[in-house]
């Protein structure tokens, strides 16, 4: 079941809904795809002599699980912070490391508090320290790296519920690489930990299972379901319902050791209830379908349901019944299947 596209599909949908990803975000030109390249070689982040290398957001997979994301430097003339709030929020990532190698500045702070506000988890690097020297040579090295803690604590006040301080790294030196490292292996750790704790829930099995139902419902209710019922053939309605749940003859044999078919439930269907049953059963259908296409004014899906009205209420009402029954087989088989399932990230 590694490779099976639906088991697949799953894993995405639950790494999606998920934290997967650590953002790298910063100041131009501090060295964000540098320490990328760092953390992970065959990485091969782009990097240049200009500031603003990186203009759109790159991912890179982490040897773990998920991915580190390598944003656009902040405050240049290309993105604007109104653009790259929108980038961020688009990226749905919860824990960045904030990546600056000169002192914080107006642009900085004002993403930081964005980030803060959003109730990101922000941690805090000050790249090329080998750079870091007094030009006098009055001050330490030590005594450099505390003025910028300090700096970094009194803009921070009042931004953030606790206070922080730096990673001190460098790419050229390799100097904090491997600290870093294991912060960011341990964090993926974790995420991965939850990742499995939700992708083995029944919660989530459910959750993308009903996904996969009412999603269907738009595949199925066109116009050319009265011709399809009018015939009595349904091959192509469950190759469709097949096809949606990414499910194959196989699988599905493999759960019911049988074909379950729409005209079996047909048949099953109409040697029940009265006309009267029939036409409130109908009635209830029409409503959920146009529930689980979440219509507020105009239903698109009315001409359908007159037209099978048209057809004959006795032909029309089972085949659309029958439907919803191959419908929860199919779902039955991909339970079955993710079930069955490895939970690997990739």
């Amino acid at each position: 079941m590694k490779n099976h596209p639906l088991v697949k599909a799953y894993r995405k949908f639950v790494a999606n809904r998920t934290s997967h990803a650590i953002g790298f975000i910063g100041q131009p030109d501090a060295g964000k795809s540098s320490l990328i390249n760092q953390l992970l070689p065959k990485a091969k982040a782009y990097t240049g002599v200009h500031t603003d290398a990186t203009l759109t957001a790159q991912s890179y997979l982490h040897p773990v699980y998920g991915e580190l994301v390598d944003f656009p430097g902040v405050g240049t003339e290309e993105i604007t912070l109104v653009q790259y709030k929108k980038i961020i929020k688009t990226s749905g990532i919860q824990r960045f490391y904030y990546i600056l190698s000169s002192k914080i500045r107006e642009t900085d702070m004002d993403l930081i508090k964005y980030l803060a506000k959003e109730g990101k988890e922000i941690h805090f690097v000050y790249n090329k320290v080998d750079a870091l020297i007094d030009v006098n040579h009055s001050e330490s090295s030590e005594l450099l790296r505390h003025t910028k803690n300090t700096e970094l604590k009194v803009m921070l006040r009042g931004v953030l519920k606790e206070q922080k301080d730096y990673l001190f790294t460098s790419a050229l030196t390799g100097e904090g690489i491997e600290t870093l490292r294991e912060q960011i292996h341990k964090q993926m750790e974790e995420m991965y930990e939850t990742y499995l704790k939700y992708y083995q829930s029944e919660e989530m099995k459910d959750s993308y299972l009903n996904y996969k139902v009412n999603s269907v419902f738009p595949k199925l209710f066109t116009p050319a379901l009265k011709e399809v019922i009018s015939h009595q053939n349904y091959t192509t309605l469950e190759r469709t319902i097949r096809s949606h749940f990414r499910v194959e003859a196989d699988d599905v044999y493999d759960k019911f050791h049988q074909w379950p078919s729409i005209e079996k439930h047909v048949k099953e269907i109409e040697q029940q209830g009265s006309t009267l049953t029939k036409m409130m059963d109908m009635t209830k259908m029409a409503q959920m379908v146009r529930s689980a296409f979440k219509l507020k004014s105009i239903n698109p899906i009315q001409a359908v349901f007159s037209s099978l009205v048209e057809a004959g209420m006795a032909q029309a009402l089972p085949a659309v019944q029958a439907m919803i029954h191959y419908t929860n087989d199919m779902r039955e088989v991909a339970k079955y299947i993710l079930d069955k399932s490895t939970p690997l990230y990739r």
